[in-house]
């Protein structure tokens, strides 16, 4: 099993090392033996365990993802202890190690947690891209073809698909508002603001259909 002390030498962890002591599976590899000493894993928070864990894989924490016993862990404030990890606790991670040079190439500080960023945005606004603007377009035809009196099913049918058009484009923006991007990442931060940019140009679209869709349904 590969641990952090095995970098250093093999040794026999201690009684407070093993109290310590939690394991990361990673994927088909072996699993990960992670000893947290400051802070100790009864003080410990999610970001900490994500640092712990980027010291040995090299992943970057914008684009960690985490699980216990299926759950997903997304607050990197919550103690460890609160998330159901303890002592022998198995924590799933899944990320990809990145290269330095799509690093340089892609980013304008060369930190692969920018490029992570840069990833973590990509996957908010891509799908965004790729199913919801042409089920807008979609959307706007579907309205404009319609002829008062509007039957009771072509109603339904248009207001559902209004709000669902709507859910998604504000479950987009509120990732993309838990994107922080610090100072320095400029590539990231423009990538975060060309994001918000597109969906909220989508999002009044998808405002302007629905009001139109109101006016018929009342008519």
């Amino acid at each position: 099993m590969a641990t952090l002390a095995s970098f250093f030498g093999w040794r026999k962890p201690s009684k407070k090392e093993l109290q310590n002591t939690i394991y990361v599976q990673w994927g088909n590899k072996q699993p990960i033996e992670v000893i947290l000493k400051n802070p100790s894993l009864d003080q410990a928070i999610l970001k900490d365990l994500k640092l712990k864990i980027k010291e040995v894989t090299g992943v970057p924490v914008a684009v960690m993802k985490l699980s216990v016993s299926g759950a997903n862990l997304k607050d990197e404030t919550a103690t460890l202890i609160s998330c159901g990890i303890r002592a022998g606790s198995t924590v799933v991670f899944t990320g990809d190690k990145v290269d330095k040079q799509t690093v340089e190439q892609q980013t304008s500080s060369g930190n692969p947690e920018e490029y992570g960023l840069i990833v973590r945005i990509g996957k908010i606004v891509d799908p965004i891209k790729a199913t919801i603007e042409s089920d807008i377009i979609q959307f706007q035809s579907f309205v404009q073809e319609q002829k008062i009196p509007v039957n009771e099913k072509d109603k339904k049918t248009m207001q559902d698909k209004g709000i669902y058009l709507s859910e998604k484009l504000m479950q987009a923006l509120i990732s993309l508002d838990g994107v922080e991007c610090p100072s320095g990442f400029d590539a990231a931060r423009q990538k975060r603001r060309e994001g918000v940019r597109l969906l909220q140009r989508l999002l009044e679209q998808v405002d302007e259909v629905r009001a139109t869709v109101k006016t018929l349904c009342s008519s």
